[in-house]
Parts: C-alpha cells; sequence; structure tokens
C-alpha cells in the first residue's frame, strides 16, 4: 500500500513539474487580394494551361519550379507533384500545380496580386 502511495505521488510529482512550453501557432498563410478588373490578372483563372496564361500576360518576368512533398508519396499519380510559380514584376505571381500521371503541363492553381512584386523568383 505504501509503494502504491509513493508511486502515485512521484507520478503526480513530474506531471505537475513537467515544463509547458509556448503552443506552436498555427503559421500564418498570406492571403492575397483577388486582382483588380483593371489587372491583365483578373483575365486568369484556376485551371489554364501555362501557355494560355503566356498568350494573356506574354512571358514572365522570372519563374521557379519545385516539387511538392506529394511527389515522394508512394504509388501517387495524383496533381500537385511539382508547381511552377510565373512572376511578373509590378503584378503578381500565377501559381501551376502539375505532374498527374504521365502529365507533366502545370495548371493554375492560384492568382496571387501583388503591384509589389519584384519580379525575380525567391
Amino acid at each position: 500500500m505504501r509503494r502504491v502511495v509513493v508511486a502515485v505521488l512521484a507520478g503526480l510529482l513530474v506531471v505537475a513539474c513537467a515544463k509547458q512550453g509556448p503552443q506552436p501557432q498555427q503559421a500564418a498563410t498570406p492571403r492575397y487580394s483577388p486582382p483588380p478588373a483593371s489587372s491583365p490578372l483578373a483575365k486568369v483563372q484556376v485551371g489554364m494551361t501555362q501557355r494560355e496564361v503566356q498568350n494573356i500576360l506574354g512571358p514572365p518576368t522570372d519563374e521557379n519550379a519545385y516539387i511538392t512533398g506529394k511527389a515522394f508519396i508512394p504509388w501517387y499519380f495524383g496533381r500537385d507533384r511539382h508547381r511552377i510559380a510565373y512572376f511578373y514584376k509590378g503584378m503578381g505571381r500565377v501559381v501551376f500545380a502539375g505532374g498527374g500521371g504521365f502529365s507533366t503541363i502545370g495548371r493554375v492553381s492560384r492568382v496571387e496580386y501583388d503591384p509589389n512584386e519584384p519580379g525575380r523568383a525567391r
């Protein structure tokens, strides 16, 4: 009986003394406002191909291609295995998701309006 009481007290002591660190905050994801109607980016719609976007906006100032974590999932053949971001100076960014099955063609997943866009890949 005495051992049980000592064990319970020791357990309570460990729990009471456990250091509770600050709780992690959720990462703030930037939210971009939709482009105004006067911006050429307003003509870009989700689902468009890279060629369609270039026909509307012209060639990008810079671009960046990268893979996502889904590329490492075995037997994952869905979209969003890689992304390509087109940077347009003074307008914003157009992000394409691609890599579904045997297709390497990216389609617009989001349009980020940013009039302060420097036009360089980061």
